[in-house]
């Protein structure tokens, strides 16, 4: 039986930003997931089992740090890494991230700290097992 890939929620509005990233966590062994704003980041966190997420902070719509919030809400074990080109963000935009990353620094940083973050707060097998089974039977249940 094969090993499954820690799966990585990229949040971006910015296209070469996001496939840049997909591409590196990608090389480093992860499954990425892509989404291009806010909304389609929490379809996304909904109907997937989401290991860490890696999140803009300023998109249309939905800013990275209510986008944070509303993922906490639904699954707070989920770690999430905020990055922003605009630093360092006031302590009331970081309340639902569990750390915060400057763009000028994402290409040396994201992959160690994404591991720290991963490695710093082990999930639950409860939490894996809940999220795998909800993803698995969404299509079953009304």
């Amino acid at each position: 039986m094969s090993r499954l890939k820690t799966t990585i929620l990229c949040v971006d509005d910015h296209w070469n930003g996001l496939l840049g990233r997909k591409m590196l966590l990608e090389s480093h062994g992860y499954r990425v997931l892509e989404a291009t704003g806010g909304e389609e980041g929490m379809k996304l966190f909904h109907t997937h089992a989401v290991d860490a997420v890696v999140l803009d902070y300023q998109m249309p719509g939905m800013n990275g740090d209510v986008v944070a919030a509303k993922m906490k809400r639904l699954k707070a074990h989920v770690p999430i890494m905020l990055l922003s080109a605009f630093g360092p963000l006031p302590k009331n935009k970081l309340r639902s991230v569990d750390t915060f990353l400057p763009k000028a620094q994402e290409t040396k940083l994201l992959v160690p700290s994404l591991r720290e973050l991963l490695n710093s707060r082990p999930k639950p097998f409860f939490h894996r097992w809940l999220d795998t089974w909800r993803v698995r039977n969404r299509a079953v249940l009304p």
